[in-house]
């Protein structure tokens, strides 16, 4: 403000993580649940008048920041990005841009009943690798097999699944979702889920 740019530049503030405070009886960041992996995203565009202080339900990736900056001040991004600008969303606030968000997390041990975080162990030791998927109405995820030798994952040795509905979440009970894997009763969903997130997780080789 001082300088006088403050109509003139984007402000963008998010998280690296989130953060479970002992819902699910976790702590920390170490999951592929809704709390470990949602961060807050505020994004401050000062010509867009039209959507100055909204909030939008728009799923979105940290790997979206880049490009939709990029977009928003008028600038080519490099050709190479994983992610997909989000530009739209600060015209319509209720534009969808995207139908998913991804993320994985890694798990070291002998089984999945027993496992521990691998913080800060050698990535050619992890064991089994979670990819999960974010619909706006669930949540999908594969644990497969890790091969520390190619560091990819083996998708023909899947180990398990889960499945939420999200339905009715509107983030404030932090530990009302995400309690009963309804991967069982939902197979149809969870089959078209399954197809959606192997293949975003093979393309990129993952």
């Amino acid at each position: 403000k001082e300088l006088d740019l403050e109509n003139d530049t984007i402000i963008s503030i998010h998280g690296d993580h989130g953060w479970q405070l002992g819902e699910h009886n976790m702590w920390c960041k170490m999951s592929n649940f809704e709390l470990g992996v949602r961060v807050p995203l505020i994004v401050h565009v000062p010509w867009k008048k039209s959507t100055l202080g909204k909030r939008t339900q728009a799923l979105a990736e940290l790997v979206d920041v880049y490009p939709t900056l990029a977009e928003l001040a008028g600038l080519p991004p490099p050709p190479d990005l994983d992610g997909q600008s989000q530009a739209a969303l600060f015209d319509d606030a209720t534009a969808v841009v995207k139908n998913a968000s991804f993320s994985q997390f890694p798990k070291c041990g002998h089984n999945l009943t027993h496992m521990g975080t691998c913080e800060r162990e050698d990535k050619h030791i992890i064991q089994f690798m979670g990819y999960s998927l974010r619909t706006d109405q669930y949540r999908y995820t594969e644990w497969v097999k890790w091969n520390g030798t190619s560091l990819q994952a083996d998708w023909e040795q899947l180990v398990a699944k889960e499945l939420y509905d999200h339905t009715g979440d509107s983030g404030e009970d932090f530990n009302a979702f995400e309690n009963e894997n309804v991967v069982d009763k939902l197979p149809d969903i969870a089959e078209q889920l399954s197809k959606v997130l192997q293949q975003a997780m093979k393309s990129k080789q993952l």
